[in-house]
């Protein structure tokens, strides 16, 4: 059974807050979370200074806590023990890591406009910079979910991510299908015959996920698709075949970078990130590489 000690719902006193605060109770109430902290950071430098004195005397900090207890009373209500944190620091990203790091967080949720209402920067530094997995909720995204795609690539990390999935799915009765996007070695046509290298990728790729299911018993009766790359990368035939399939989640399984002093994102999910998806998506790191 997944359960969740401590979740973090960053927010930024948008219109996407109440949908973000209401999404992290369906959360709780279909997971064991403990614990949630609704957090927003104040960039006072921001500030323009002939607003800083129309502000005066007033408690900017007091005032944003009291925003979002309403938020909260409404859309979260008492479901399980919260607290409300509003900082004051010139870095967001770095507040929220220590914040993370402080209290045990184990996911953090993130709400994504579509793009043509932002850039979405703010949220890649934002994955880039935080010790935990992070469920991301876009705009358009419904609560209702039934089916997920976790996509994989053989390594211990998506392995993890599909391992997530399937506790996910058996506990909360979702279909679950996985998949794979392999790519073929284009530079050497004519030289080889395509139809025969596709039939020898599928050959090998099939072989994998078999030799993976017989290590891995818990997964032996999860559906596996396997996807051309062809003339798209890796990220769009990933959207695409989310599409195509109706999934309401998307879980990607992320790698750490030891010589870095921050976690690595991946191009792969770095580009889902900022396509414009519709349903969540969760980015799974594992305890390992958080440590």
């Amino acid at each position: 059974m997944i359960t969740i000690d401590a979740m973090m719902v960053c927010l930024d006193l948008s219109d996407l807050d109440e949908k973000l605060v209401a999404f992290s109770r369906s959360v709780c109430e279909r997971l064991q979370v403990r614990k949630v902290y609704f957090v927003h950071n104040i960039k006072l430098y921001e500030l323009a200074d002939d607003f800083r004195e129309m502000l005066g005397d007033l408690d900017l900090g007091k005032e944003v806590e009291s925003n979002i207890a309403d938020i909260v009373s409404e859309q979260f209500g008492n479901i399980t023990d919260y607290e409300i944190l509003v900082g004051q620091e010139p870095i967001t990203g770095l507040i929220l890591a220590d914040l993370v790091k402080r209290y045990k967080v184990k996911l953090t949720l993130l709400g994504k406009k579509m793009s043509d209402k932002g850039t979405g920067t703010q949220g890649i530094k934002l994955l880039r910079i935080l010790p935990c997995s992070v469920l991301v909720l876009p705009e358009t995204a419904s609560f209702n979910i039934r089916k997920v795609l976790v996509p994989i690539d053989f390594s211990e990390n998506s392995l993890h991510a599909l391992r997530l999935s399937k506790a996910l799915s058996d506990q909360l009765q979702l279909q679950l299908e996985t998949m794979h996007v392999y790519r073929l070695p284009t530079q050497f046509f004519p030289l080889i015959s395509e139809e025969e290298a596709v039939k020898k990728a599928v050959e090998v790729v099939k072989g994998k996920f078999a030799g993976l299911q017989k290590r891995h018993p818990e997964i032996a009766g999860v559906p596996f698709t396997l996807v051309r790359a062809a003339n798209k990368n890796i990220a769009e035939r990933i959207a695409l075949h989310l599409q195509k399939g109706h999934h309401d989640l998307l879980v990607l399984g992320l790698k750490g970078n030891n010589a870095m002093p921050g976690l690595s994102l991946g191009s792969v999910p770095t580009e889902v990130y900022n396509s414009d998806l519709k349903v969540p998506l969760w980015l799974v790191y594992s305890e390992d590489e958080i440590r």
